[in-house]
């Protein structure tokens, strides 16, 4: 995958047994994609979405625990903090958090827990300190999931759902976590496959499909050359759209197929493509990229930016290959889970309205 121009990896349960191989791991890809720099990416949120978990590594709460806290902005930084030391002492270089989404729907599962909470004010404040945290750490975070999920009861991993507000409750609510983000510097942000017809006209069109919906991230919330990536495009949300046949184009990617999605996300103005689980889907994804870029200047243009952006990540937070043989963990820093765990539970103190 590596040689065929992947330029990021995530790491998933499946991949992790102890702190010591899964440094040996991240080195190891990071060799094999020398002199190229790898992104290595992780879902470390907290609560239910974490792959690094204790005893091996600290106890990290849910957002909703932390939003609920009596501090919850200085527990949000030092979560944060936490984070990024154990990251970094595996040679990863990125998480997909903080979750910025504004939980309004007590319907909604997908998102829950994995929110700061129902209060947009909240939600900012505690995503600007986690991500002053994990940044200056070292670790790059990533906004999600643009442009806001908290109002939906669809999961997206089934079904495709839809945000349906107005713009200017997108603006004041939705969206105002997203704005604090930025400010802070985030460095990325991860776009939903969600419908947002306030927003997108285009009836099956999603969020991470959608030039408009990219566009109004970068220019009007002014995150500019930021990194932009999808989130799994083997999610349920993807599969069945009925895509219009764009002319000149054809290969094995009928109108509905994932693949196509993808391109159709390279032209909106994707710059990273998670498929995070089938192989032979991430080959397909890989090959209608190429295809598009082959065939139309536009989206070769737009591949090119996708480049410099992605380039420019990996100058600010990704570690080099680090030196030794293949498997060795290089230059690494234990994992103190104790005292990181402390950390976090001193910092959120006693939950609000606790006697």
């Amino acid at each position: 995958m590596i040689a065929k121009g992947c330029g990021a990896v995530i790491i998933f349960d499946r991949n992790i047994k102890s702190p010591t191989q899964v440094a040996t791991l991240c080195a190891d890809l990071k060799r094999l994609a020398a002199p190229r720099p790898l992104l290595v990416m992780i879902d470390q949120e907290g609560g239910r979405v974490r792959r690094f978990r204790p005893p091996q590594f600290s106890d990290i709460p849910a957002a909703a625990a932390i939003g609920a806290c009596s501090n919850p902005v200085k527990a949000a930084g030092a979560t944060g903090g936490v984070i990024a030391s154990e990251l970094r002492a595996c040679h990863v270089d990125m998480t997909l958090a903080p979750v910025l989404d504004v939980n309004t729907n007590p319907n909604n599962a997908v998102i829950g827990d994995r929110s700061y909470g129902s209060d947009a004010r909240v939600a900012s404040a505690c995503g600007a300190a986690f991500i002053d945290a994990l940044q200056a750490g070292g670790v790059a975070g990533c906004a999600k999931h643009w442009p806001g999920h908290g109002d939906t009861e669809e999961d997206s991993h089934d079904a495709l759902p839809a945000s349906r507000h107005g713009m200017d409750r997108l603006e004041s609510v939705e969206m105002a976590p997203f704005r604090a983000a930025i400010s802070a510097n985030v460095a990325s942000a991860l776009v939903a496959h969600l419908l947002v017809p306030a927003m997108e006209s285009g009836a099956h069109r999603p969020a991470s499909c959608s030039e408009r919906c990219v566009t109004y991230l970068r220019k009007n919330l002014r995150f500019g050359d930021g990194v932009v990536m999808t989130d799994d495009m083997e999610m349920g949300a993807l599969r069945g759209i009925p895509w219009p046949a764009r002319e000149g184009e054809g290969g094995p990617f009928e109108s509905g197929a994932v693949p196509r999605a993808a391109t159709e996300g390279l032209r909106a103005g994707i710059d990273l493509f998670l498929a995070c689980h089938t192989r032979r889907l991430q080959l397909d994804v890989i090959e209608a990229l190429t295809i598009a870029i082959e065939r139309d200047e536009s989206a070769a243009a737009k591949a090119r930016k996708a480049r410099r952006r992605l380039d420019a990540l990996c100058a600010a937070y990704v570690s080099a290959a680090p030196p030794g043989e293949f498997g060795t963990p290089g230059p690494t820093t234990s994992v103190d889970a104790v005292k990181g765990t402390a950390t976090v539970a001193a910092a959120m103190g006693e939950p609000r309205g606790r006697l």
